[in-house]
């Protein structure tokens, strides 16, 4: 009896060595779990700090115009979103390979992006207060044309195409999709200063098209985990839905309106959100209608904007752009839906309130 009870505890032994094997790991990566989202809690944490920031610092510029060198401010928001689009350029480097290509290549690309996003995209004619960059009142302007701005781009083009004989990394494909995403960026990023530092619109629009974005997220993940059956793109983003996406829509675009029309009722003096009409009662009904069809088309963008971006991860076979901001990706991980909406409407509002 003692030999078996040996055996069988010899037999025993080594099962429960493996069970205290396996339930270390499983301790070592609930510690690991947890460390990754207090990792992404804070920076979360630090992005809303940022962005309260960075809004309010582009609000102070166009409210409290008595204030003595509130141009500051102006300067300080061009100069974040500088910031941004220099991050952004380095991520999209970071897609294609190319930051192993010559550092004076890289740099231009900086460079020019930068360019484009202080020359001004409207001719003498034209209102150039609508991008409201200070400096613009300290030049004269009268030689910019329609066709020296078209000049301009081309010389950017030809720049960009030189830099494809820098080195034999580089290629057209590469470089044209540097400087297409680069554009894309640049005219999404006038867009948010054209809006924020333009007393024609302020921040409370800027607001707007936050809460479209934001809502419109927030709320077709909360339809999508709650009651999604269908897939809305299962080969690109396998977690969205059909249902989620509408609930996203009908919140995002329904609390836009609201906002809006609660804008013009209470402080109708005021041009609390893109003036695409002026505040006659004779015009309100045309003006609400505007508001109902951009707020859904614009929900809409936003999405497109976000399964573009993820459209792009996989094809290049990568989690996120980079990890600029630990627990959230890169730079351009958090503009995917923001930047869509803000290059739709620069381009809506340079046609329709130019």
């Amino acid at each position: 009896m003692s030999n078996e009870n040996v055996n069988v505890q010899n037999s025993t032994s080594p099962n429960t060595e493996n069970v205290e094997k396996v339930a270390k790991p499983k301790h070592k990566e609930k510690g690991m779990f947890q460390k990754k989202y207090q990792q992404r809690y804070l920076t979360f944490v630090v992005l809303i700090v940022l962005l309260f920031f960075y809004l309010f610092t582009g609000a102070v510029a166009t409210e409290w115009t008595d204030l003595a060198n509130i141009a500051i401010a102006d300067y300080v928001f061009i100069g974040l979103n500088i910031v941004i689009l220099g991050l952004a350029n380095f991520e999209i480097l970071k897609l294609v390979g190319g930051t192993k290509w010559p550092i004076y290549v890289q740099i231009i690309t900086y460079i020019l992006i930068i360019f484009l996003f202080l020359f001004p995209v409207e001719s003498a004619g034209h209102s150039l207060s609508q991008l409201n960059f200070p400096f613009y009142s300290l030049i004269s302007w009268e030689w910019l044309h329609s066709w020296v701005i078209l000049l301009v781009y081309l010389f950017v083009v030809l720049i960009y195409l030189c830099l494809i004989f820098a080195s034999k990394e580089i290629s057209f494909t590469k470089m044209f999709i540097v400087f297409a995403f680069s554009l894309y960026l640049t005219f999404a990023l006038k867009g948010m200063t054209k809006f924020m530092l333009n007393p024609s619109y302020g921040w409370s629009s800027v607001v707007w098209l936050a809460l479209i974005i934001i809502l419109t997220d927030t709320f077709a993940f909360v339809g999508g985990i709650s009651y999604g059956k269908h897939k809305l793109a299962p080969s690109i983003s396998p977690n969205k839905t059909w249902e989620g996406s509408v609930t996203g829509t009908i919140v995002g675009a329904g609390a836009a309106i609201a906002y809006a029309i609660l804008m013009f009722q209470f402080a109708p003096e005021q041009n609390w959100v893109f003036n695409f009409f002026s505040n006659d009662d004779a015009q309100n009904t045309m003006r609400y209608v505007i508001y109902v069809l951009l707020g859904i088309i614009l929900s809409v963008v936003s999405q497109v904007g976000d399964l573009s971006f993820s459209w792009i991860k996989r094809r290049y076979g990568i989690k996120d752009f980079s990890n600029l901001l630990p627990g959230h990706g890169g730079v351009l991980d958090r503009l995917d839906s923001f930047s869509l909406v803000f290059f739709v409407m620069f381009i809506i509002s340079s046609i329709v309130m130019a």
